[in-house]
């Protein structure tokens, strides 16, 4: 009975964060700006590599987990001579796998962005990024005491297209603001149920460099994700960096949990990154935490202020 009852529970939670909050998060959200945000496809001068695991509330069977792998860089024409401040493109794709419960999605877009330099110092950034969802709805996952008319009668695999985001991005070396919108098509999910559809996800993202001593900095940053069927949720951070070498961060994720990160950069070019979650929701009587782990690869990184990213705050 207690089986049924934590699998009925569980159906219930993750339907909800699928029709509510059907899209992935992440803690170190500020060295992973591209994954929410499309205008930010070659805002850096070389190729980037990114990739990451996230393992939500360890210890609930169904729970989140997620992955992803992304890329982007510059667009650049060999033969076409480029104006230093005139405007210049970008180019990345990205792809991630999203299960909890019986659900997975499964995704893949392709990104362009456009950077208009505003003077010296800020650029405008506009992008957008179309891609397909593989759906997919694990019947033979849930464990019911009664039959359910509402549930498929079968396990459902379908693909959706297309997958459209868009999204709008300001900087400069010290400041960032952006804002985007996922499933932006809200796709139906008819094969799961009359009543199923991608909501659409806003988000809102900024943050402020502020120098101390002794080559230390001090980046404070806030997300933001808004849909039509969820309260505002938003996560504050406070983040230390130390020369572009090594930074650490504490933060709060609205009525969900306390989160902890940091970040090393290995050679040249490598960075690696550890996130803890510790749950302060009703989750939390059974002590469940969440983990992430994250790499990235720049081309044209280096160690310090002598970097060519300058800002560590989206590096």
């Amino acid at each position: 009975m207690k089986r049924i009852i934590l699998n009925i529970t569980l159906f219930f939670i993750v339907s909800s964060f699928a029709w509510g909050q059907q899209t992935e998060h992440y803690t170190q959200y500020q060295f992973n700006q591209f994954n929410f945000n499309p205008a930010l496809a070659g805002t850096k001068s070389c190729i980037d590599i990114r990739t990451g695991y996230r393992y939500q509330w360890l210890g609930i069977e169904g729970a989140p987990q997620t992955g992803f792998v992304n890329l982007h860089g510059p667009l650049r024409f060999r033969k076409k001579k480029r104006n230093l401040y005139g405007p210049k493109s970008g180019i990345g794709v990205s792809f991630s796998r999203d299960n909890f419960g019986p659900f997975s999605f499964l995704k893949a877009s392709a990104a362009y962005a456009l950077h208009l330099p505003i003077n010296k110092d800020w650029t405008l950034s506009f992008g957008t990024s179309v891609g397909m969802q593989q759906v997919s709805f694990s019947i033979n996952q849930l464990t019911t005491e009664f039959n359910d008319p509402t549930l498929p009668n079968a396990s459902q695999s379908f693909i959706l297209f297309p997958d459209i985001s868009i999204g709008g991005w300001i900087a400069d070396k010290k400041n960032y603001f952006g804002i985007s919108v996922r499933n932006l098509v809200g796709n139906q999910l008819d094969a799961i149920g009359p009543e199923s559809f991608l909501q659409r996800h806003f988000y809102v993202t900024g943050g402020k460099k502020f120098k101390l001593e002794k080559k230390w900095s001090f980046v404070p940053s806030f997300f933001m994700l808004k849909t039509a069927a969820t309260p505002l949720d938003f996560h504050l951070s406070a983040l230390f960096d130390l020369d572009n070498k090594i930074s650490f961060s504490l933060g709060i994720r609205r009525t969900d949990a306390i989160t902890a990160q940091i970040r090393v950069k290995l050679f040249n070019f490598i960075s690696v990154g550890y996130s803890f979650d510790y749950v302060i929701s009703k989750l939390n009587r059974n002590m469940w935490y969440s983990h992430e782990m994250t790499a990235a690869f720049n081309s044209c990184s280096n160690y310090g202020n002598s970097s060519t990213i300058s800002c560590p705050t989206f590096e």
